[in-house]
């Protein structure tokens, strides 16, 4: 716990004495006191509302509504060119000039007119004529072999031979007849009529493993190392416990440090210092944090709500993980609106690693702090 001094040492001259902490890791005075609707960009203070796109349109770095942009497209490289000599038109069909000066296709590009769906298309058709001769061929040797033979046993041999035959003819243009017949398209190749489709998937949820320890794994209890990080507990006692509201938490993304303030408005002296870390890709800056990053973002917001484990050794158990002793729900939203899910918490074995973009905290220190993480207290995550 640090009292004395001010950590915003502006003064022309240098800091006046005490202890202070480097202006770099704590919020300025000015950015501190931005709380929204209202964000720090470019060192000013503005109003600016969370953007709501509709979808397929999505938030720019600037805020804005934008189309998104298009994943690239996957093609594949034959291994030897074909040429493009029955085509009208070779260039629209995604054609090159091979060292010859001819037309061949080296790419297979799906969902565009090309010769190598054509060749396919023709192969499927070539497989049932072959089929149909193949047929026709052991047609005519289980017939030879039928008459030929005066044993029992060699006619029943050619009888199986020849019927063998048909039903393999019959099960090829059989599954050529039912595919066309349910849907011509299906013995397409070209792809050109397949629309693309796209799959949406919680990553926060998918990846949560990264980061986090099943408690079916692990446990339904966490850990204490028993001993709380300096100062937390002369803070507690000498201010929380005496009924001084927990006025703000200043989160540096830098230093992997939340500052826990007391005190009037704009009194920014009475603190608290305590480790944290935070998402295993690191930060988003402002306004550009979204659902899958994996980084915690940076914003301007307020405690939303509170879970804390109902006894000592008790943890908070969400979607089948162990969040330690205690969830303290941020809040924070998608574009749409949605709850991103993120907030302050610890993990069953205490140790201190990376997240899935919310804010890791010791279980000694969350158990000494989260009663008075209370709904409403502003976060600034810088």
């Amino acid at each position: 716990w640090q009292a004395a001094g001010t950590p915003f040492p502006t003064e022309p001259n240098g800091p006046k004495p005490g202890i202070y902490i480097p202006q770099t890791t704590i919020p300025t005075q000015a950015e501190a006191s931005c709380v929204a609707p209202k964000v720090w960009i470019n060192n000013q203070c503005v109003t600016k509302t969370t953007t709501q796109c509709t979808p397929p349109m999505v938030v720019d770095k600037n805020g804005n509504c934008v189309a998104p942009t298009p994943p690239p497209e996957v093609n594949s490289v034959l291994l030897t060119p074909l040429p493009c000599t029955s085509l009208d038109n070779p260039t629209a069909a995604g054609c090159e000039k091979d060292a010859n000066n001819n037309n061949v296709l080296k790419e297979f590009k799906p969902g565009q007119t090309n010769p190598l769906g054509a060749y396919l298309n023709l192969m499927i058709k070539i497989v049932i004529g072959l089929a149909g001769v193949m047929a026709v061929t052991m047609i005519v040797i289980g017939g030879v072999e039928y008459m030929a033979s005066e044993l029992v046993s060699g006619k029943e041999a050619a009888k199986t031979r020849i019927s063998e035959a048909i039903l393999g003819l019959l099960l090829a243009l059989g599954a050529y007849a039912l595919l066309n017949t349910i849907n011509p398209d299906l013995l397409q190749t070209d792809l050109k009529s397949l629309a693309p489709v796209v799959t949406s998937v919680n990553l926060d949820t998918v990846n949560f493993a990264k980061t986090e320890q099943k408690a079916a794994v692990v446990g339904n209890s966490y850990k204490l190392n028993g001993n709380t990080s300096a100062g937390v507990s002369a803070f507690i006692a000498n201010h929380l416990a005496k009924g001084e509201p927990l006025r703000a938490i200043s989160v540096d993304t830098a230093s992997r440090t939340a500052y826990f303030y007391v005190g009037a408005p704009g009194d920014w002296s009475q603190f608290v210092a305590v480790p944290i870390n935070i998402g295993f890709k690191g930060f988003a800056e402002l306004g550009m944090g979204k659902e899958g990053d994996f980084m915690t973002p940076k914003i301007t917001t307020t405690i939303l709500s509170q879970s804390i484990a109902a006894s000592t050794g008790q943890a908070v158990i969400s979607n089948g993980y162990n969040f330690g002793a205690a969830f303290i729900k941020l809040n924070i939203t998608t574009p749409d609106g949605q709850d991103r899910g993120i907030g302050f918490h610890g993990r069953g074995d205490n140790s201190m690693g990376t997240t899935n973009g919310c804010i890791r905290m010791s279980n000694d220190d969350l158990q000494a702090l989260a009663s008075y993480m209370k709904s409403g207290v502003q976060v600034i995550i810088k």
